[in-house]
């Protein structure tokens, strides 16, 4: 568990640096214009959604569920709904969240296509919130473990 923690805290933190440096772009490089900005964007929101699965894989591991699996991303999610509900959780809109998020990631990947900024910041802001449940959750179940490597943010 602790390793999937820690892979996801290591794609947050490179997200967020990601994303801030989009941010700079769009200050300090206004000629570079808008493809500059986007892929700065693009990397964030593709390690978002990367931070996002290994959330998922850390809480599952944590809380007894070892069908972990690196070809459906979806059913990562049915799975992470199964172990919230065997836990008796009501807070089940992060979920929700993961499934939006683990299906952008082909897109987002993978597609030729040019992207728009407010989508990529769109994804990027859905993976913070799914980041601030989700560790809401590790620490409200207990999860052992969760707790220490959360301190460290």
């Amino acid at each position: 568990m602790q390793h999937f923690l820690r892979r996801a805290k290591d794609f947050e933190f490179s997200m967020k640096l990601c994303h801030e440096s989009s941010r700079q772009a769009e200050v300090e490089f206004p000629a570079a214009g808008a493809h500059r900005i986007n892929e700065s964007l693009q990397s964030a929101a593709l390690l978002g959604i990367h931070a996002a699965m290994s959330y998922a894989d850390a809480l599952r591991t944590g809380l007894g569920d070892s069908d972990l699996s690196a070809e459906d991303h979806q059913k990562a999610v049915g799975r992470l709904k199964q172990v919230l509900a065997e836990k008796k959780m009501d807070d089940l809109k992060g979920v929700q969240r993961f499934s939006g998020i683990v299906g952008k990631k082909g897109t987002i990947a993978y597609s030729r296509n040019r992207i728009s900024d407010n989508d990529l910041k769109s994804i990027v802001e859905s993976c913070q919130r799914f980041s601030a449940w989700i560790n809401q959750i590790g620490k409200q179940l207990k999860v052992e473990g969760w707790g220490n490597v959360a301190a460290e943010e």
